[in-house]
C-alpha cells in the first residue's frame, strides 16, 4: 500500500497526490490519501474531492449531515476500514530531504510506505503522465462565470497571469522563504509572449485581484478573473490550462494551472528565482521545455 499525507494549498496537494499515485502505479498498490491534518489546518482546506480521484480518503471526522441513511453507513465503515488500514499496517515513513528529485523512492522494497513532503517536480509522475492528467479532470459542476469565461479563452490566444500574493505579503515567514514576483518579471514576461503570439488576450488570475487591477497596465486586451476565491479556486485551475501560453507565479498553484494545459506549442514563462532564500534549491521545479527568465 502507497500512502501519503496531504497538507498544504491545492497545487501541493497536485503534487503530493501526483506523485502518491505515480508510485502506486509503479508498485501495483492500492492508493490511500491522508487528509486529516486539514482538521486543525486553517490556511487551506482539502479540495482533491473536486477531481477525478478514485483513491480512498482518510478523514478525523464524518459529516455532520449524510443524505440518508445508508450512505452515513457506508461513509463510516470506510473510514473505520481507512483508518485500522493506517494504524493496523506497519508503514515505512518516507520524509523528503529536500526539493530535488529522489529517484530512489521507486526502488524502496517495503511492503508499505507513508509518503510526507511536498514532492514538487514533475519528474516524480510524467512516466504516468496520462494517468495523471486524468484524475485532475474537474467533475464538480463549474459556475456559470467559468463556464462563459472558458468560452472566450478557447476563442482567442489567451495567456493566463498568475500573481501571487496573499500569505507571501501578509505572512513574514513566508514573505522570506517565497519572495513575490516583482511588475518587471511581468512585464518582460509580457514583451516576450506579444513576441511570439500574435494578438494575445491576457487573463489575470490572483489572491489579490484589486492589487492586480491597480497595478498591472497592459495595452492588451485584459480580462480579471475575479469570480473565484479559495473554494473554488479548482476553476481557476481549469481556466488556467484552458490558455494558449501560460505566464506563471512562483507557485504551485499556477504550476499546475501550466502544466495541465494541453497546447503542445505552448509558452510557458516561470520566474527564474523561485524563492527568496538560496538556501532551497529548486532547480527541479521548472520543466525543462519552460522559459526561465
Amino acid at each position: 500500500m502507497v500512502a501519503v499525507e496531504l497538507i498544504g494549498g491545492l497545487g501541493n496537494q497536485m503534487f503530493q497526490y501526483a506523485t502518491a499515485k505515480a508510485l502506486s502505479l509503479h508498485r501495483d498498490e492500492r492508493l490511500l490519501l491522508d487528509s486529516r491534518l486539514f482538521d486543525n489546518y486553517k490556511l487551506h482546506s482539502y479540495a482533491l474531492n473536486h477531481f477525478n480521484i478514485n483513491a480512498s480518503v482518510v478523514k478525523n471526522h464524518l459529516p455532520l449531515k449524510a443524505p440518508s441513511f445508508q450512505k452515513k453507513v457506508r461513509d463510516k465503515l470506510l473510514q473505520k476500514v481507512n483508518l485500522l488500514a493506517l494504524k493496523n499496517k506497519i508503514f515505512s515513513t518516507y520524509q523528503e530531504k529536500n526539493l530535488l528529485f529522489d529517484d530512489s523512492l521507486f526502488r524502496v522494497n517495503k511492503k508499505n510506505i507513508y509518503l510526507k513532503g511536498y514532492f514538487q517536480t514533475e519528474k516524480y509522475f510524467l512516466r504516468f503522465e496520462d494517468e495523471i492528467r486524468k484524475d485532475f479532470e474537474i467533475i464538480s459542476p463549474l459556475k456559470r462565470e467559468t463556464l462563459d469565461m472558458l468560452k472566450i479563452i478557447e476563442a482567442e490566444n489567451s495567456i493566463s497571469l498568475h500573481i501571487r500574493r496573499g500569505d507571501y505579503i501578509s505572512n513574514p515567514n513566508a514573505n522570506a522563504v517565497h519572495g513575490t514576483c516583482n511588475l518587471d518579471y511581468y512585464y518582460n514576461a509580457i514583451e516576450i509572449i506579444k513576441e511570439k503570439t500574435k494578438d494575445p488576450v491576457f487573463f489575470i488570475f490572483s489572491d489579490d485581484i484589486n492589487w492586480a487591477k491597480d497595478n498591472l497596465k497592459i495595452e492588451n486586451t485584459m480580462y480579471f478573473v475575479d469570480f473565484n476565491d479559495a473554494s473554488t479556486n479548482y476553476e481557476d485551475i481549469k481556466l488556467m490550462s484552458a490558455c494558449k501560453h501560460n505566464i506563471i507565479a512562483n507557485s504551485s498553484f499556477s504550476w499546475w494551472g501550466a502544466w495541465l494545459n494541453r497546447n503542445k506549442n505552448k509558452t510557458v514563462i516561470a520566474p527564474s528565482k523561485w524563492f527568496n532564500t538560496d538556501m532551497l534549491n529548486s532547480k527541479d521545479i521548472i520543466p525543462e521545455s519552460w522559459m526561465k527568465i
